[in-house]
């Protein structure tokens, strides 16, 4: 396991997007694997041109950092190439942002051909802007998080390689999304209604498919498990249904990603019902119901009816019961505004989930 330190920076002005603790970027490290051996949050007022934080921070990180023995400093923000590249000069350690973590994460993730194109695209218009510091870095950069995957080979190339690489990649996906498209066509036509389940990484959307659909699909306790979309057909009461896994969204996703898997998230267009799965035990479920309505705004999904399950109630209590879950805002469609609490794994609640999916079917 790499030792690695995580750096945590707020502006202090600003209203943070994510929780104000580091229990997030803990998980993906740990995801990456990575193990965390240290940790500080900066609180600076601006970002900073150089370095992103303040020069008597980055002595302090360096000093803390050296001490903890960590090899790579993790930050839970986006860095410039610039910024990334002065760091790793000042901190004489491998540097890695937010971003650059969750491709990692990502390419450990794809265990398809079409995933793992999708992510060294991805990879590739990530590290594009950033050539020209790699090399100074490549010797003591062997391996490690954020250094592995499809795009890894392409570190080494020149420009115009990566350049021809990130065409030839967007032609296949292109390829990729006719033929999912000719594939959701042939779908409508039997006139069976899709349930798209979406929702933050790590809500137990896989354990909830296979609750539903009495299926069996791999689900792990692991920040972004699912990569590619699962159907499976089932049956709600006297209906039958398409039910579809998308992958899950996450605080601050890189654009990077949102372009590579666009042709995977198109699965929720044609859905019926978008089921947003949440883990309801989570003290930040707000902020992460704002990430993935954001998120479908972003994709223009925000129209289709929509449904909240909060998942891992059993975590809280043994009763679940409806109505923990904030209201809807002011002239948000009341389907949006509903949230039943179940269990996907000790299957509580999970009736009163379908009973709310078929009353919307069914309008």
């Amino acid at each position: 396991m790499e030792k690695v330190f995580l750096a945590g920076v707020r502006i202090k002005e600003r209203r943070q997007g994510r929780e104000s603790g580091l229990e997030e970027l803990r998980r993906l490290a740990d995801t990456s694997g990575g193990t965390a051996v240290g940790e500080s949050v900066f609180r600076i007022d601006r970002p900073n041109s150089v370095f992103y934080i303040g020069k008597g921070q980055v002595e302090f990180l360096t000093q803390q950092a050296a001490d903890a023995g960590a090899v790579t400093v993790i930050f839970d923000i986006n860095l410039k190439p610039g910024q990334q590249r002065n760091l790793e000069k000042a901190l004489s350690m491998k540097v890695i942002d937010r971003t650059r973590l969750i491709l990692d994460i990502f390419a450990r993730s794809a265990h398809t051909q079409d995933g793992r194109d999708q992510v060294e695209l991805a990879q590739c218009q990530y590290l594009l802007p950033r050539l020209a510091g790699m090399w100074t870095h490549l010797e003591r950069q062997q391996g490690g998080i954020g250094m592995r995957g499809p795009g890894e080979r392409e570190i080494e190339t020149d420009r115009r390689r990566i350049e021809k690489r990130i065409s030839l990649l967007k032609k296949h996906l292109g390829d990729i999304k006719k033929r999912r498209g000719i594939q959701r066509s042939r779908r409508l036509k039997l006139n069976i209604p899709v349930i798209a389940l979406c929702g933050y990484t790590n809500s137990g959307k896989t354990t909830l498919l296979n609750t539903l659909t009495k299926s069996n699909a791999v689900a792990k306790d692991r920040l972004f498990q699912t990569l590619q979309p699962m159907t499976r057909r089932a049956r709600i009461f006297d209906r039958d249904v398409l039910f579809v896994d998308t992958v899950g969204f996450i605080n601050d996703i890189p654009p990077q990603l949102i372009n590579a898997f666009h042709s995977t998230l198109e699965e929720i267009e044609p859905a019926s019902v978008v089921l947003v799965v949440l883990d309801g035990a989570d003290p930040d479920i707000e902020m992460h119901r704002k990430v993935v309505d954001d998120t479908l705004k972003q994709l223009a999904f925000d129209k289709i009816p929509r449904l909240y399950a909060l998942n891992k109630c059993d975590k809280i209590y043994k009763d679940c019961q409806e109505g923990r879950f904030k209201s809807a805002s002011p002239g948000e469609p009341e389907a949006q505004s509903r949230g039943i609490e179940i269990s996907a794994l000790q299957k509580v609640g999970i009736e009163r989930l379908k009973s709310g999916i078929y009353d919307l079917i069914n309008k």
